[in-house]
C-alpha cells in the first residue's frame, strides 16, 4: 500500500468479520471431509470447502465494509482517493480479518469416532469351512503381542474378544478425538507416537462383511504412529461403529489418547484398509456410472436385489451376480 493509501487506513473498521457462523453449524455431517484432512496431514480441503459454503457471506459483508469505508471517505470529501485505492483497502479488509469459519465450525463441531490399527489380522470362521482360519489360542497369542501383555494378563477379556469376533477381521483401538488435534500439518514432522490408556476399547472389526467384537481392557499403551493405520470409522464400509453395532457417538470416551513427537519402539504394520478404502472408491464410481460389481457387497451399491426362498436363500443382484447368503 502506497503513502497516500496508508494515510487512509483509519477509514477502514479495526475489527472485521467477513464470517459469521451459526452455532447450529457444525461438522458432524461431514466425516468425509474430516477423513480427508486425516489422510492429507492438512485442514487445507476443510477450507477449500468452508470458503466455498461462505462465499456469499464473505462478499456480502466485504461489500457491506468498502461501503462503510466509502461513506466515510465522501464526508470527508475524499471520494476520489477511495475509487483510487479500493483495491488496496479490500486488501486492508482481508488484513483485518479475525474470523475463521473453520475454527468455528471444528468449535461447534462433536468429537468423531476414530480407529487405529494395529496391522494385525485375525483368521476366523469361513463360510466355505467348518472351523476357524487359526485356533483361538494362537488368535489370542497374537492380540496380547499386539497389545504389549504377558500371557495371563486379562486372558478372560481377550477370549472374549476372540470367541465372540468369529468371523475374526483387524485388530483395532477405539476412542473418540476433534479431528483437528491429530493433524500436525507437517509433513516433515508429522507425530512420532500415539498413547492409549484408561479403559481402552480394543476391537476386531471385519469391514469386508459387516461383523466384530470389543471389549474394554485397561492398558496404558504406546505405538508408534503410522498415519495409514488412522481411519475416521463412519468412512470405512462396514463402519464398526454404526453399520455393524448401532452405537451412539460416545460408546468409545473411555479409550483415552495422546500424540507425541518421541519415536516409540517397536513397529506397527501397515492397515489394510487403506486398499479397501480404494477399492469401495472403484465400486462406488462404478455404481455412480449406472452399472454394478460383481463381489461389491455393500448392499446399496445394487439394483433391483431380490430375495429368493431357494437353495441357498439369499438375495441376488440381477445385473452381476452378487449373492448375499442367508
Amino acid at each position: 500500500m502506497n503513502r497516500t493509501a496508508k494515510q487512509l487506513v483509519d477509514y477502514v473498521p479495526q475489527y472485521v468479520s467477513l464470517y459469521d457462523v451459526d452455532y447450529r453449524d457444525d461438522l458432524d455431517g461431514h466425516e468425509d471431509i474430516q477423513e480427508e484432512c486425516i489422510r492429507s496431514n492438512s485442514l487445507e480441503k476443510l477450507y477449500e470447502k468452508a470458503y466455498k459454503w461462505y462465499e456469499e457471506q464473505e462478499s456480502s459483508n466485504m461489500h457491506g465494509y468498502l461501503e462503510e469505508t466509502r461513506k466515510s471517505m465522501e464526508s470527508d470529501g475524499c471520494a476520489e482517493q477511495f475509487e483510487e485505492h479500493e483495491d488496496e483497502i479490500r486488501e486492508l479488509i482481508y488484513d483485518r480479518n479475525g474470523s475463521d469459519p473453520v475454527k468455528d465450525l471444528i468449535r461447534n463441531s462433536s468429537v468423531t469416532n476414530f480407529f487405529y490399527s494395529l496391522g494385525v489380522e485375525i483368521s476366523g470362521y469361513r463360510t466355505d469351512i467348518p472351523w476357524r482360519g487359526e485356533s483361538v489360542a494362537m488368535a489370542c497369542y497374537k492380540v496380547r503381542r499386539a497389545l504389549h501383555l504377558k500371557k495371563g494378563q486379562f486372558d478372560e477379556k481377550i477370549e472374549e474378544l476372540v470367541e465372540n469376533a468369529a468371523y475374526g477381521g483387524e485388530l483395532r483401538i477405539y476412542f473418540n478425538a476433534m479431528f483437528d488435534r491429530l493433524v500436525s500439518e507437517d509433513a516433515e514432522n508429522d507425530f512420532r507416537s500415539i498413547r492409549f490408556y484408561g479403559n481402552v476399547v480394543v476391537a476386531i472389526a471385519d469391514s469386508l462383511n459387516g461383523s466384530g467384537h470389543h471389549v474394554r481392557i485397561p492398558l496404558d499403551l504406546t505405538l508408534p504412529f503410522r498415519r495409514d493405520n488412522l481411519f475416521v470409522d463412519s468412512q470405512v464400509h462396514y463402519s464398526y461403529a454404526d453399520e455393524v453395532c448401532g452405537m451412539a457417538n460416545d460408546w468409545c470416551d473411555s479409550t483415552k489418547w495422546e500424540t507425541g513427537m518421541t519415536p516409540s519402539t517397536g513397529s506397527v504394520r501397515k492397515s489394510r484398509m487403506a486398499e479397501h478404502q480404494k477399492q469401495e472408491a472403484v465400486y462406488e464410481k462404478i455404481f455412480r456410472s449406472g452399472k454394478c460389481t460383481f463381489g461389491d457387497m455393500n448392499f446399496k451399491r445394487h439394483r433391483d436385489v431380490r430375495y429368493s426362498n431357494g437353495y441357498p436363500a439369499g438375495c441376488r443382484c440381477p445385473h452381476c451376480g452378487t449373492f448375499w447368503i442367508d
